[in-house]
């Protein structure tokens, strides 16, 4: 486990960088205040696995708000049927909650796409 976002495997710090980079933030700021603790304690090979499943997303949407793109205070993450579905709609508290409660309970029973199946498992059914 890792809660320091130099103490992880490089490999995993480039594929991290490569996504907050493309939002303009600052990789280890946006490891420390947007991946959720529960994803945190079990390891860097998890964080990566949750982080390919999930859009970097914006509360005030970049369409409509270039200015903000690249503001921590403007983005969480979320599934990316929730992203999609929403559009260039301004995101609610109500979706900004359920996807941070979304995101824990995925941390936990590692079924991204809440389909009922382990994500891990998908592939042998």
């Amino acid at each position: 486990m890792s809660f320091n976002y130099y103490d992880l495997p490089q490999e995993q710090q480039q594929y991290l960088a490569s996504r907050f980079d493309n939002y303009g933030l600052d990789p280890e700021l946006a490891y420390n205040h947007l991946i959720p603790i529960d994803v945190k304690l079990q390891g860097a090979d998890f964080v990566e696995e949750f982080m390919r499943n999930k859009h970097i997303s914006h509360i005030y949407p970049q369409s409509s708000y270039p200015d903000l793109g690249d503001r921590l205070d403007n983005v969480f993450l979320e599934d990316p049927s929730a992203n999609l579905a929403r559009g260039a709609d301004i995101a609610s508290p109500d979706e900004i909650f359920n996807a941070q409660l979304d995101n824990s309970q995925d941390a936990w029973d590692m079924d991204f796409d809440d389909n009922g199946i382990l994500d891990q498992w998908e592939a042998f059914y």
